[in-house]
């Protein structure tokens, strides 16, 4: 998954570095967030240093201020970056030119900056993504996953990523094992993970149940408990229960995808879980089990 950074903007922020500070922060957050995932790639233009903008090379522009202790470090932390990243492409062996070109060429990825190029005749708007800060990048990420049509199993490698509030214990290669079609429902799949890990913590905190599965449909997501027939069926709740950590918890909850199939159980409620559980999960939504449907 790649990631081109807008050298123009960082330049325009370098040059305005009294006023443009907190724009150029977060884009150095999020270039050290992409350069040190294994899963995601940085790319920046080749001999980017030595590259003038409005007559003042971008060196001059970056080590301008490096008698300013705080602005050091936010030098230090985007050659590191910078470091991490590539400006050549090693599949084609040849160095990048500029970003946007570069990104218009290959047709997908994401750009750091803090501009809109969404009425520029090389912007795709439905495989581009605009990223400017910490929550962009995460949106990003789900963006391009399924923008690129990454099957179920890179979950594995890029789930901690998109859904850093999720404890995995199904594994989310299952996805594919819930009697839908994964690739006629992925959109909807990576939508449900994202509304258990961006809202669900929150919404459990209310304590009626209709006011929960309100909660997320105004998020666009359909979510249920068991019924009071299948709590009173010992067998199918004890289906619904998982040993995380030497501890037992339930996960009875869970989204639906279409009526009878497709469905991911989950807890999200942090307080309720045993000690040894919070030891190994921390106060992430428990994925339990991903399902076509448990009995009832």
């Amino acid at each position: 998954m790649n990631f081109f950074m807008d050298e123009n903007f960082v330049a325009d922020c370098l040059n305005n570095l009294a006023e443009r500070l907190p724009e150029l922060e977060q884009i150095v957050e999020t270039m050290d967030k992409v350069s040190s995932s294994e899963p995601t790639n940085l790319y920046y233009i080749h001999n980017l240093h030595s590259l003038t903008f409005q007559e003042i090379s971008f060196a001059e522009l970056l080590y301008a201020h490096c008698s300013d202790g705080d602005y050091r470090d936010l030098i230090l932390r985007f050659d590191m970056a910078l470091e991490r990243g590539g400006c050549v492409f090693t599949e084609e062996n040849r160095a990048l030119g500029a970003s946007a070109v570069e990104l218009a060429r290959l047709g997908v990825g994401g750009y750091i900056t803090g501009l809109d190029y969404s009425t520029e005749d090389w912007w795709r708007a439905n495989k581009m993504y605009i990223v400017s800060d910490q929550i962009s990048y995460l949106s990003a990420l789900r963006f391009l996953f399924n923008a690129l049509d990454m099957p179920a199993e890179q979950l594995e490698v890029f789930g901690d990523l998109m859904f850093p509030n999720i404890y995995f214990h199904a594994n989310p290669s299952d996805l594919k094992r819930m009697g839908i079609s994964y690739r006629d429902h992925s959109q909807s799949i990576i939508g449900h993970l994202s509304y258990l890990n961006d809202f669900a913590v929150l919404h459990f905190e209310n304590d009626l149940p209709a006011t929960i599965i309100q909660l997320a449909a105004s998020k666009g997501v359909e979510i249920s408990p068991e019924s009071v027939n299948t709590h009173g069926n010992r067998g199918a709740m004890a289906r619904r229960r998982v040993v995380i950590n030497d501890s037992h918890i339930s996960c009875e909850w869970h989204t639906k995808f279409t009526y009878d199939k497709g469905r991911i159980h989950f807890h999200a409620r942090p307080n309720n879980y045993q000690e040894e559980i919070r030891k190994l999960v921390g106060a992430k939504v428990i994925i339990g089990l991903i399902v076509e449907h448990l009995p009832t």
